[in-house]
């Protein structure tokens, strides 16, 4: 069967291309001082010219010029113009074969480029580290052909460079490989490939069944989510032996660990079928984790949705009524205002224009139809316990919080409510903590009496509540996750250094950057003196002591 060719051939032409756009043009293909006397000493301007394309093409994008190679217009008119001729002079470039190469060996020996072939082996050593970080083709190779430029090195031929990328993406999958399977013990082993077998009473894998989505908001699908994690969890995995692997990297093989049946899981190597139950493992325990925070979260905002709905019914139903009540203050209130003004008995003002009988039921059903300022939130959590009671015990068993330092105390409460539903409601605390409660929901559980367990009811609704907060995210979930979870792990991070150089245009360690950043001062004063010695600066002139410098 023929190699899966890790690149395309439209992806290594554009990889390839010759700038094309007076952008890349002019940050690629501007000729400096050096470079136009390098070219000066060619005798003949379809050769300078021809020679000025070569040595722009070897910058960037840092192969050679094929031959009879048609270049873009805009390009050959660009290099054109900055040696003062005309673009149509390039047709009699390389007219004696030996021309081309003759240039080639003079751009090899005047700017210092090199062949691939002797460093092959440490370009494919630089390349591992940014395989390990990335499952993109297209970035491994833009970071190939970046790093080749900057070292110098002739960009080879594309098949040579699909062929590099293709086996830095190959040994960046052995390295993961190996990784995730080095610390699997004989049982762990066994329990990855039992996730194969068929689950009882199921047309389906035991895995395939631990990967169902969750469903809709509610007790059966959270308790099953539950029973999922469970299953995953029993395998015995430990999530930091993905530390040192990319998010990336898990992820595609978690996809194929997703896409794949059982029956052609077990087709592949052992190391590789190993490799992808763990990721697979790892990633499904990571999405059951979000969904089950998910699932609670839906059922606690539905609650909520159906107080307010309840609201506005209220409101509704109630509406007429209460415009009858405003109407009756407006009348009221003008009789007994030309009551005042005429001196007249105010008792037989309300008489007359309402009835005494009838403002004493209008007030009856004015205090029934008022509603407090506030929520009223014993009423709420009285309404919402029964839901919360029973998602509350299968949500806390289902994931492991964490705090940060501010909300230790709310950690700590919910940790004490757990162990109540562990205990079957025996071990309740007796002064239940409420200070890091919000006023509203603290006055509330302070005011309430123990009458029917009402103070404790509100107490749990208020702890589940406040998990909605933000200062509490889930130990191994990938959108509830700590912020410092989101940087680049320091295990990552080692393999990365282990795996090869760092991928990034700077020293890995101060000390080298400092040394770096010296020896390019040595070079910069070395290249004065000796210009100040031949009185070439540059708008500079030294006389004996003096040294006079033309203004701006």
């Amino acid at each position: 069967m023929p190699r899966r060719r890790a690149l395309t051939k439209a992806q290594l032409e554009s990889l390839l291309a010759l700038p094309a756009t007076e952008a890349d043009l002019v940050r690629h293909w501007t000729l400096g001082d050096d470079d136009l006397a390098l070219v000066d000493r060619r005798r003949r301007i379809h050769n300078q010219l021809g020679f000025a394309l070569q040595l722009c093409a070897l910058r960037y994008p840092g192969r050679l010029l094929r031959p009879r190679e048609i270049i873009p217009q805009l390009a050959l008119r660009f290099v054109a113009d900055q040696l003062g001729t005309a673009p149509e002079a390039l047709t009699t470039y390389a007219v004696r074969f030996q021309t081309r190469y003759e240039q080639l060996g003079a751009l090899r020996t005047a700017l210092g480029f090199t062949d691939l072939s002797p460093q092959r082996r440490q370009i494919l050593e630089w390349l591992l580290p940014v395989s390990l970080v990335t499952t993109n083709p297209l970035t491994v190779a833009a970071a190939l052909l970046d790093e080749l430029r900057r070292r110098r090195i002739i960009v080879p031929g594309p098949s040579i460079v699909e062929r590099f990328v293709a086996t830095a993406l190959a040994s960046a999958e052995q390295h993961v490989a190996k990784q995730l399977t080095d610390g699997l013990t004989a049982a762990q082993s066994e329990a990855l490939e039992a996730l194969l077998a068929a689950k009882p009473d199921t047309a389906m894998s035991v895995l395939a069944w631990a990967r169902l989505p969750a469903g809709a908001a509610g007790h059966t699908a959270l308790k099953r989510l539950t029973e999922q994690l469970a299953c995953l969890r029993a395998v015995g995995l430990d999530p930091t032996s993905a530390d040192g692997i990319h998010a990336e990297r898990l992820r595609k093989l978690a996809r194929e660990g997703g896409r794949f049946t059982a029956q052609h899981l077990r087709r592949l190597s052992p190391l590789r079928r190993r490799a992808t139950l763990v990721a697979t493992v790892l990633d499904t325990i990571v999405r059951l984790t979000n969904d089950g925070v998910a699932l609670f979260d839906r059922a606690v905002g539905r609650m909520f949705r159906r107080a307010e709905v309840r609201e506005k019914d209220a409101l509704l139903r109630d509406a007429r009524a209460v415009n009858d009540k405003v109407r009756l203050l407006a009348k009221l209130g003008a009789a007994l205002i030309r009551a005042k003004a005429d001196d007249a008995d105010l008792d037989g003002a309300v008489a007359t224009a309402v009835g005494w009988e009838k403002l004493a039921a209008s007030v009856a059903e004015a205090e029934r139809l008022a509603r407090p300022d506030k929520a009223d939130l014993s009423a709420l959590a009285a309404r919402a316990w029964p839901v919360l009671h029973r998602l509350g015990p299968v949500f806390l068993d289902a994931v492991k919080l964490r705090a940060v330092p501010a909300a230790a105390s709310t950690l700590r409460a919910v940790e004490l409510l757990h162990d109540a539903y562990r205990s079957d409601g025996r071990t309740w605390p007796q002064s239940p903590p409420v200070s890091f409660l919000r006023a509203p929901w603290r006055d509330a559980v302070l005011s309430a009496t123990n009458t029917g367990n009402s103070k404790r009811r509100i107490w749990e609704a208020a702890i589940l509540l406040a998990l909605r907060a933000g200062d509490i995210w889930v130990e191994g979930s990938r959108q509830w996750r700590a912020v410092e979870d989101q940087l680049i792990s320091p295990a990552l991070f080692t393999a990365m250094r282990a795996a090869g150089p760092l991928p990034v245009a700077a020293p890995a360690t101060a000390a080298d950057y400092l040394a770096e950043r010296r020896a390019l001062l040595d070079r910069r004063l070395a290249d004065v003196a000796t210009k100040a010695a031949a009185a070439a600066l540059e708008d500079v002139r030294i006389k004996g002591d003096d040294m006079k410098i033309s203004p701006l």
